[in-house]
């Protein structure tokens, strides 16, 4: 990759500090591997927890996203199936949230990083990695 973006690094899963590094093992289908991460980026080696437990606030941007995802299901279901009894919102949004489980973890663990880890993008840092 050369120079890629905030953005581009965001949307790949990138590291926040070279933007060339996989932060995550397996792709996100990979149902029982979904949440492992590199301890250190495989491109700069700088450290992904910054600090112990850093990734705990990640957990408030997932639960936002559930929320989302659980008021969109909602309006949803009330407006396409005209308001059914209640397990007529509990089955289908239930259903859509736990499907979208490895999106949201993954996508909350990528912005928090980027949003609130303090590293900063250094176009230099993969290559001295690679010269060191």
């Amino acid at each position: 990759m050369s120079n890629p973006s905030k953005l581009t690094a965001l949307i790949n899963a990138r590291c926040p500090h070279c933007h060339e590094g996989r932060l995550f093992k397996y792709k996100w289908w990979n149902v029982f591997n979904f949440a492992q991460m590199h301890e250190h980026c495989p491109s700069c080696d700088v450290r992904y927890e910054v600090e112990p437990g850093f990734f705990y606030g990640a957990m408030y941007i997932s639960y936002a996203f559930t929320v989302g995802i659980m008021l969109v299901g909602g309006i949803l279901v009330f407006n396409f199936l005209n308001d059914p009894p209640a397990m007529g919102y509990v089955v289908p949004i239930t259903t859509v949230s736990l499907l979208l489980v490895p999106s949201n973890f993954r996508t909350a663990r990528v912005l928090f990083i980027h949003w609130f880890s303090g590293l900063k993008y250094d176009p230099s840092a993969a290559a001295k990695h690679e010269n060191s």
